[in-house]
């Protein structure tokens, strides 16, 4: 079983690596540069994926754990799909450098399934929350980093969940494509173990709130080795929605967007991000936005979350 399963996630791995290539390739000349460049970098981002995801589906004991490893493995493997396809159909003929300079393309290889390389910005330490770059908020669908500032100055937790309100992210995947994963040597500020609670809108969708508990830790001082765990169970009976984990390598599901102060987290295999912040700059108390995915690519703003350190 295990040797079958394996030889299935690597056909489907070749298989998308094959389309996308296929796909980017013949929607622009064979001359072109920047579409060779972009074509280069969805193999690379996809083999840096798989190879990593695949270690970890290799260590997994049931058959259970191995569907839905599995399963996030070709959720991933898509994401990255569709982020580069919505860069390509975007291409327009012009120099090469001026496309590399729009997209920003990336050059390391570790990258999360939906980034494409912005300069990350750190996540505030118990010190002093991140500067806010001005020149981030005029990008579309960025206005809600212009609030930032008025937010971090907030000390009431009620009072900033109602500035949070404002600072909704309207289109979540196109930031997604434009975040990097936290590096290890900036996520001081988030080690440890957190518990919280997420408070829905929608009490026809969300009949009953969700606890939400993470724990980080490094793995290797100074190397992007972490080891990080995100739970989410029912308030009302304790029944356990998901489990997220990374036993090794970068924290690949937290994230950070140029210009901003905010940490996202993947925290439920992509159907749910948590956009927060540190109260007051105070990384003991994060507050935060919710968003679900309602289809692939589309997400919205369904709730808040408060998060305390143990």
């Amino acid at each position: 079983m295990k040797k079958n399963s394996s030889q299935i996630l690597i056909v489907l791995v070749v298989a998308a690596v094959a389309v996308v290539s296929f796909s980017l390739g013949r929607s622009t000349a064979p001359t072109s540069t920047a579409s060779a460049v972009i074509a280069d970098q969805v193999k690379s981002e996809l083999i840096a994926l798989t190879q990593k995801d695949f270690e970890e589906y290799q260590n997994l004991k049931t058959l259970e754990e191995r569907y839905k490893k599995a399963d996030e493995i070709l959720g991933k493997i898509v994401t990255v799909f569709l982020a580069e396809l919505g860069v390509k159909l975007a291409f327009k003929s012009t120099s090469p450098t001026m496309l590399e300079g729009a997209c920003n393309i990336p050059t390391a290889p570790a990258q999360t399934p939906a980034a494409a390389a912005m300069t990350s910005s750190p996540v505030p330490t118990d010190a002093a929350p991140t500067a806010v770059q001005t020149g981030a908020t005029s990008k579309t669908g960025n206005e809600w980093i212009s609030h930032e500032k008025t937010l971090l100055e907030v000390r009431d937790e009620n009072l900033a969940l109602e500035e949070l309100k404002k600072m909704e992210i309207k289109d979540l995947f196109a930031t997604l494509t434009a975040s990097s994963p936290l590096s290890t040597k900036n996520s001081s500020g988030i080690q440890g173990v957190y518990n919280g609670e997420i408070t829905f809108f929608d009490r026809k969708t969300h009949k009953s709130d969700w606890l939400i508990t993470w724990d980080v830790r490094l793995r290797q001082p100074n190397k992007e080795d972490a080891y990080a765990l995100v739970i989410l169970s029912k308030k009302d009976s304790g029944e356990v929605i998901s489990r997220s984990q990374t036993s090794s390598g970068p924290l690949q599901d937290y994230m950070t967007v140029s210009g901003s102060s905010a940490l996202i987290v993947n925290i439920r295999a992509d159907k749910a991000y948590i956009q927060i912040y540190p109260l007051n700059g105070n990384t003991q108390v994060w507050v935060g936005n919710v968003y679900e995915q309602k289809k692939r690519g589309e997400y919205a703003m369904t709730g808040q979350v408060r998060l305390n350190k143990q």
